[in-house]
């Protein structure tokens, strides 16, 4: 992993107005842009250590190239050099009905397309099975995909779609709109996914990956795992997502909590 040495960072100077963490903060940034997208800052105990600075110092200086979206922090691995175009795209989980990846960029204006790599029916591993409830020897539709944005690759998804729901995936449909819009299309309202789970988690891009969306070696990634449910209650998808992460952030608007009998008539409704 490239990491920028703290040791070939400047002086700053303590009688000037500048203030300090913004002293620091240019310099850091003068020395990233020689350096590849992905490559790892010094820690904040580091940057204390070398500048004889307080903590604070040292992660105001870390928020300031934040706000300069000039680096990313991925919890439980580090602070990393961002792309040229850090957080363009918003991952939106409020909206009424349930989106799917191309539909959430076209929503906010861009244009997308998507390379579609394997489609073929498979029988699936133990967890698409449990994720799909597939019947003794069902099997599942594997659509492997990029979707870019604005002819720049954002996301990297594994679907399995169960064959017991869709008879058929048709891939040039699905890269000419999205797929979600052609299950609706081909198969009825009732086929669109309704509602779904999902777990986030982040990771720093593993090598088989990294063709796919055109990232550095140790580039940080957003991941996510999602069951989609039809209206009916029956799961009908299931997908691992890779988004770039100095590309996308999640928006999750928390709304009041329901009163306890109205939960239960949620969830029983979801469940019929």
């Amino acid at each position: 992993m490239q990491k920028l040495d703290p040791s070939v960072l400047g002086p700053i100077d303590r009688q000037s107005f500048t203030p300090l963490y913004r002293q620091i903060a240019d310099e850091i940034e003068s020395h990233l842009q020689a350096l590849p997208v992905g490559t790892m800052l010094p820690s904040e105990t580091e940057i204390v250590a070398h500048y004889n600075v307080s903590r604070g110092v040292a992660v105001q200086a870390l928020k300031e190239l934040l706000h300069r979206n000039v680096i990313v922090r991925m919890q439980g691995s580090g602070t990393f050099k961002a792309s040229v175009m850090p957080a363009r795209f918003t991952r939106s989980l409020n909206e009424v009905k349930l989106p799917s990846f191309s539909e959430d960029l076209k929503r906010t204006g861009h244009k997308t397309s998507e390379r579609v790599y394997e489609c073929e029916l498979v029988a699936g591993t133990k967890a698409v099975r449990q994720a799909l409830k597939l019947s003794e020897g069902g099997q599942a539709w594997k659509l492997a995909r990029t979707i870019l944005a604005d002819q720049e690759p954002v996301v990297y998804l594994i679907s399995y779609l169960s064959a017991e729901i869709y008879s058929e995936i048709d891939t040039t449909k699905v890269a000419r709109q999205s797929l979600y819009g052609y299950l609706e299309a081909s198969y009825g309202a009732g086929y669109r996914p309704a509602w779904a789970e999902e777990e986030y988690s982040a990771i720093v891009a593993p090598p088989w990956l990294r063709q796919f969306l055109e990232v550095d070696e140790n580039s940080p990634l957003l991941t996510s795992t999602r069951i989609a449910y039809l209206a009916d209650g029956r799961p009908s998808e299931y997908v691992q997502s890779y988004m770039r992460g100095e590309l996308y952030h999640v928006k999750v608007t928390v709304l009041p909590a329901l009163e306890p009998t109205n939960i239960g008539k949620l969830e029983l409704e979801m469940r019929r």
